[in-house]
């Protein structure tokens, strides 16, 4: 198993991206902690993975409140004897135009797609450190580095190319690897209801990607396992884009 034994956190991890990580983790052999403010949809995962003899547990938590992540933290510590995995993976888009995003807006999505991450890492990363080291991940978006509209949310998932980059360098002599995926449309739950909604707007979406489809949450999980494992040792500092060639080129790019 590749991640036989690793102890991991998961954000954002009863729905999308981070539920299927984490059931791609256990299988793989990891412990792993389930975080998230959905109480019922986390239980429910991780009680998936324990029904298949995988090893899980859920914590209820706010990531945006800075006590409320230290007490995740020790908890998730003390339960699974330490940390190599933190991916922090919670967020969403809160806000859209520019002329109508007003200031608590604006900071609420700055404070989930961004601080959210910085509260995380800096909780986890002693204990992480105190292991010998280990793989910090961040879920950031195409929205990052291409311009697509929804302002806070872009401009924070931007941010954290820095802020990863930062850890990777200041950390790595501890033996910290940190990297950011960046992916493209993702057919979660969440993010497929959005473009259900507009008539027309999935099928006209499908047409941007080269691969002529949208994202599956398990296709992040598994890049996100390579990360996590010693297959991963000498990658930190790095953006990994899995977007089925959307910011390579499109012949079809235009309004949805």
């Amino acid at each position: 198993m590749r991640l036989q034994d690793k102890r991991a956190i998961i954000t954002g991890a009863s729905s999308g991206i981070g539920r299927a990580t984490a059931l791609k983790f256990a299988t793989e052999g990891a412990h792993v902690i389930l975080v998230d403010v959905d109480v019922n949809a986390g239980q429910d995962a991780a009680a998936q993975i324990q029904a298949k003899g995988g090893r899980a547990c859920f914590i209820e938590t706010d990531v945006t409140d800075e006590q409320a992540v230290k007490d995740m933290v020790t908890q998730a510590g003390e339960a699974m004897g330490g940390i190599d995995v933190l991916m922090n993976n919670a967020g969403s888009s809160l806000t859209e135009d520019l002329l109508e995003i007003d200031l608590e807006a604006w900071n609420a999505d700055v404070t989930l797609n961004l601080t959210s991450h910085f509260l995380c890492t800096r909780a986890a990363l002693p204990v992480m450190i105190g292991n010998g080291g280990g793989s910090v991940i961040s879920t950031s978006s195409v929205n990052g580095f291409w311009a697509i509209g929804e302002f806070g949310y872009s401009a924070a998932k931007a941010a954290l190319l820095s802020f990863i980059k930062n850890v990777a360098v200041r950390y790595g002599s501890d033996g910290i690897r940190a990297n950011v995926i960046s992916p493209g449309t993702i057919d979660t739950e969440h993010g497929g209801a959005y473009w259900d909604q507009k008539a027309g707007g999935k099928e006209k979406l499908i047409k941007w990607y080269p691969v002529g489809r949208l994202g599956k949450p398990e296709d992040v999980a598994h890049l996100a396992v390579y990360l996590a494992s010693d297959e991963s040792s000498f990658v930190s500092g790095s953006m990994i884009t899995i977007d089925g060639g959307l910011t390579a080129g499109t012949r079809l790019l235009g309004e949805v």
